[in-house]
């Protein structure tokens, strides 16, 4: 009985040495040695370490963490700004060498200059009165209109630039790459701007100067006119402008003009007495004639009954002008006889002397120097487009003609 209570209190020492030993081990296994643990446990519950030594501790490694960070947000500000000086700077530096609307501001004589008004107040007020089309206006892409892009997309220039980058173009007569160098932008933004923006001032300005009534004609008649050719309504001549040669034969046959040996595009233009251009054609190839471009412009089908049409020599119209009763003013013809009699030199005198003001309506008209020398075969779509707008923009300079 003693024996067997020995044997089981020896099994039970081993057991309990057994499960000591795997304890430590499994210890020493998971966390390192034995030892440390056992000095980290003994350390902690030693009575001299007090809570609040740890707490100042802790609020030691707090304040300096919060320092450090307070100087890096400092350099980074002191930074930001830095980065905003220079960008400033450049701006400046950029802004120098663009150019932008503000480049004839109040000055009428910069105006005149660069966009062929005569002052900058109308050309404020030209903008303003486009800017409502403007704004809602889609851009020209090419041979098709991506209307939902193009509208809302951020363009590189205000509106107001970009109609002062297209008036600056045909009034100087500038090459695309040069306007695009001058605004900052790419050539083929400037290309979307200019065709957009040719489209809008031609619908807008063309309906800003109608075909004048009768009873309007009449009311700025000068003086001159009243005397002898009171009826006059309208005073007609064509023009040409001379084209890059098309690489079509047909192309070079209709636009070949005999009279300036060179291809060219030809319009009809009419002013009333006043001076103010009051009809221009569509573009026609430079061989047409001067009647058959009258009679197919539409412009006979705008005159009223008894109306004089003032032209010169070449306008063979007087039978279609018949047909609508109206009468045509021309320097009479010598005829048979060797020469003029003296009522006919008087005639032929008067009415040069009137008609005068169609060519100075015109030459006006080509101060805008995109219109001189030859235009370029790109620009032959929209050729008849340039010519109308610069038609209609001569007509906000002063009058031509005093009363």
């Amino acid at each position: 009985m003693i024996e067997a209570d020995e044997s089981r209190a020896r099994t039970e020492q081993r057991h309990k040495s057994f499960s000591i030993e795997s304890h430590s081990g499994y210890c020493a296994t998971a966390f390192g040695d034995h030892n440390v643990i056992t000095s980290t446990i003994e350390a902690r519950s030693y009575p001299d370490i007090q809570a609040e030594d740890i707490i100042m501790e802790d609020t030691n490694i707090k304040f300096q963490s919060d320092k450090e960070n307070q100087t890096d947000i400092c350099e980074i500000i002191q930074e930001n700004a830095s980065l905003r000086q220079k960008l400033k700077q450049r701006e400046d530096e950029l802004r120098k060498h663009k150019w932008d609307h503000r480049k004839i501001k109040d000055n009428d004589a910069a105006t005149k200059f660069y966009t062929g008004l005569p002052a900058f107040a109308l050309f404020l007020w030209l903008f303003n009165f486009l800017r409502p089309k403007a704004e809602r206006m889609s851009y020209w892409t090419g041979s098709k209109i991506n209307e939902e892009r193009s509208r809302f997309r951020t363009s590189a220039l205000s509106l107001i630039d970009q109609m002062f980058s297209v008036l600056m173009r045909i009034r100087l007569g500038l090459y695309v790459q040069d306007v695009a160098d001058r605004f900052c932008i790419s050539t083929a933004t400037y290309s979307k701007y200019f065709n957009t923006w040719i489209a809008l001032l031609h619908v807008e300005l063309k309906a800003m100067n109608p075909f004048p009534s009768r009873a309007k004609v009449d009311q700025t008649m000068p003086d001159s006119f009243k005397k002898k050719y009171p009826s006059v309504r309208t005073i007609i001549d064509c023009t040409e402008l001379f084209i890059q040669r098309s690489s079509s034969i047909i192309n070079q046959s209709i636009t070949f003009s005999n009279y300036k040996h060179h291809t060219t595009i030809k319009f009809l233009v009419g002013i009333t007495p006043s001076g103010v251009i009051s009809f221009v054609s569509e573009g026609w190839g430079g061989r047409v004639s001067d009647r058959a471009l009258t009679m197919e412009s539409g412009f006979i089908e705008l005159l009223d009954e008894n109306d004089s049409v003032m032209a010169d020599k070449g306008f063979t119209i007087k039978d279609l002008l018949e047909k609508k009763k109206c009468h045509l003013n021309i320097p009479p013809f010598r005829g048979q006889s060797s020469q003029f009699s003296t009522n006919q030199v008087f005639e032929t005198q008067e009415i040069a002397e009137l008609r005068i003001h169609v060519e100075r309506s015109i030459g006006r008209v080509k101060n805008f120097h995109i219109l001189q020398g030859v235009m370029p075969i790109s620009l032959a779509p929209n050729a008849t487009k340039i010519f109308q707008v610069c038609c209609w923009l001569s007509n906000f300079d002063v009058p031509l003609v005093k009363n």
